[in-house]
């Protein structure tokens, strides 16, 4: 608080008031160079995780890690609590929310993986934030009475379908994949219908964090990281970039009036629109970064394809998130 003016620091003990010294019960910090970092750079999807601490002091470490604009992992904020449960879960989000000032989550997106307690500690202190499930944790469950090659494939597809209307005779990915599962084990089909779309189908998701991201693993890498130590966050982890120019190449476009294409790549066609940077595949409204298709109609058109991407993607935007500065601080001796 000293040398990072305006960071978070919360600290509970029990007995304060005894004669005898207090006992720690958790503590929660959040620096403000993060907070702000975040706020200028990063996109508005926070993942939250557990991990168990090691050694004499028995207890559980909460994190909150966010994504850059490079995909590499930007910590939050961490806790040392007692126990992992809804009270301790509701804390952390309180004092998170402390910092940032967001009206119960609005306009944030938070994945998990249905840790215990936390759900319900969302319903109570965040209930405007979207909710995304890891679905690598909801894959664990199922295949535990549904198991198999070809449960495993239906399942996955319909996680990573982006579209699910019906046109004319044809169904599309999300709705081909469950019906098949519906074919095969009808239990089966009713357990994935009553955990709602919203929460683990890309169709479903809605486009505002401007991200596509299924599974929690970058922030289960984070976990990894300060395993060795479980005393402190140490950034190492990035995450991969794709790159699509070899294949928007091989894309077939056919202009349309003003900015509209039809794009045809192997068996697939999709229509795209440049001016309302949308498509049928929704690729594009998901990540705010043109897929294959929109890559193709912007080569045609001998577009700047810079000027597709999402400002979140930019080098400027980048080094804002990384400007604030985290002071050095003396050690606790002192």
């Amino acid at each position: 608080m000293k040398y990072n003016p305006g960071s978070g620091c919360n600290v509970v003990v029990d007995g304060i008031d005894s004669p005898e010294p207090p006992l720690f019960i958790r503590m929660f910090i959040c620096l403000r160079p993060l907070r702000d970092g975040f706020a200028k750079g990063c996109r508005p999807l926070i993942g939250l995780d557990g991990c168990h601490l090691k050694g004499a002091y028995p207890g559980q470490i909460l994190v909150a890690v966010a994504k850059d604009g490079n995909s590499n992992l930007f910590p939050l904020a961490w806790a040392t609590v007692e126990i992992e449960n809804q009270e301790t879960w509701g804390w952390f989000l309180e004092s998170l929310m402390e910092m940032f000032k967001h009206d119960q989550g609005a306009r944030l997106t938070i994945m998990s993986d249905r840790q215990k307690g936390l759900i319900t500690a969302m319903v109570d202190v965040v209930p405007k934030a979207e909710q995304r499930f890891c679905v690598r944790h909801i894959w664990a469950n199922f295949k535990f009475k549904f198991g198999g090659s070809t449960f495993k494939e239906l399942f996955w597809s319909a996680a990573r379908a982006t579209t699910y209307y019906v046109i004319a005779y044809c169904q599309f990915e999300y709705e081909i994949a469950m019906e098949s599962i519906k074919l095969l084990d009808e239990e089966a089909y009713e357990y994935l219908l009553n955990i709602p779309t919203i929460h683990w189908c890309r169709h479903a998701f809605t486009p505002k964090c401007k991200s596509n991201m299924l599974l929690n693993n970058i922030y289960e890498t984070f976990n990894a990281v300060i395993k060795p130590t479980r005393d402190k966050p140490i950034l190492t982890q990035m995450e991969w970039m794709r790159r699509i120019d070899f294949v928007a190449r091989s894309c077939v476009v056919q202009p349309s009036r003003g900015n509209t294409f039809e794009v045809q790549l192997k068996d697939d066609q999709v229509l795209v629109d440049l001016k309302k940077e949308t498509y049928t595949c929704y690729h594009w409204e998901l990540t705010s970064i043109p897929c294959v298709h929109a890559y193709a109609c912007i080569l045609d058109m001998r577009g700047d394809i810079e000027a597709y991407v999402d400002p979140y993607y930019t080098m400027d935007t980048y080094r804002a998130t990384y400007e604030p500065v985290i002071q050095p601080m003396p050690g606790p001796k002192h």
